[in-house]
């Protein structure tokens, strides 16, 4: 099959609630979608998922664009036969790895069959308002991630006191400060899952007693293979967060969970605010996870999908069908 076609989209929602961080504040979510046609006129689809500005990292949605269209003038007219051609195509693409899994994305689903399953619900909450808690309640995730905040100590007591009892996670984004590593100290007895990325270096847990804190993530920092391995093999980190889009695509977290599985390692696959599209894709790599990962049914964070029916709540589990995309949203880019 030969490529012969690659349009690109943009397409975005208003979230339900503002996403609150310690680094921004998210209001709507704007993504790239990027259409592969092939001589046999098949067409595949694919979501970045990049942001606006650098504020997360530095492969934002334009040089994704860039890089795309770069790639495609080089490949037009160029056959893939095989998973492994492809593969050896997009190794032009390892300096962008939120560009190469977005096409990884499209190419993936010439070659595999897309299949339903079930995965455990796990949420994500920016801030616990009212509403916050009432959905949770509701929907009563396995897991519940907050963000870091100054007064986190009582976030955790509230969730203590949700109608059900799941996993809880912190997420700090490398935002302690040495004087509040009392706060992790403390947070050492609220039987935390485990914090993500609690410094932003990691050499401070080797001034830290072993068991003094809870069980520590690294996400930011799971940039790639090699990184992952050198971190795990020199620091005291328990779980490793592996995003699709910061470590190139579908393949290559594939290729770390072995690694990580190897090594005792516990996994989670990390999302970022995704539609239906990268959902489900986020959701199959979750199957091989050891906690329940980012992954939230559908409607739980926008206003409009992309793709109807990815991601229905059925009982503390989401499951999931092959996504089926709606382009008359888009708005075409290229």
């Amino acid at each position: 099959m030969k490529l012969q076609i690659v349009k690109l989209y943009e397409y975005h929602s208003d979230f339900k609630h503002p996403i609150v961080t310690p680094k921004t504040k998210l209001n709507y979510r704007k993504v790239l979608i990027v259409e592969i046609i092939m001589d046999t006129d098949q067409h595949f689809f694919g979501e970045c998922n990049a942001f606006e500005t650098d504020w997360y990292a530095t492969e934002t949605i334009a040089i994704v664009q860039q890089q795309t269209i770069k790639w495609f003038k080089q490949y037009q007219n160029h056959s893939f036969d095989d998973f492994e051609a492809v593969q050896k195509a997009l190794d032009d693409l390892i300096e962008f790895p939120a560009t190469r899994s977005m096409l990884i994305m499209a190419f993936y689903q010439m070659f595999y069959e897309l299949k339903s399953f079930s995965v455990p619900y796990g949420a994500t909450v920016s801030g616990l308002n009212e509403s916050n808690l009432k959905q949770l309640n509701v929907t009563r995730p396995h897991r519940v991630k907050i963000k870091w905040t100054n007064h986190i100590l009582e976030d955790i007591k509230i969730l203590s006191q949700l109608s059900f009892q799941p996993y809880i996670v912190v997420d700090a984004n490398e935002t302690v400060k040495n004087d509040e590593v009392h706060k992790l100290k403390a947070l050492a007895d609220k039987s935390l899952l485990y914090i993500e990325e609690p410094f932003k270096s990691l050499e401070i847990l080797s001034h830290i007693d072993e068991g003094a804190l809870p069980p520590v993530a690294i996400d930011e920092k799971a940039i790639s293979k090699n990184m992952i391995k050198q971190i795990i093999d020199n620091y005291a980190v328990e779980v490793v967060v592996l995003k699709p889009f910061r470590l190139g695509g579908i393949d290559r977290v594939l290729e770390i969970i072995e690694l990580l599985k190897e090594k005792e390692i516990k996994i989670v696959i990390g999302g970022m605010y995704e539609y239906g599209l990268s959902r489900y894709f986020t959701a199959m790599l979750a199957q091989y996870a050891d906690y329940p990962s980012d992954i939230t049914p559908e409607g739980y964070y926008f206003q409009h999908d992309m793709a109807k029916g990815v991601g229905i709540l059925k009982g503390g589990s989401i499951y999931f069908e092959p996504p089926l995309v709606n382009k008359t949203q888009f708005k075409r880019i290229y």
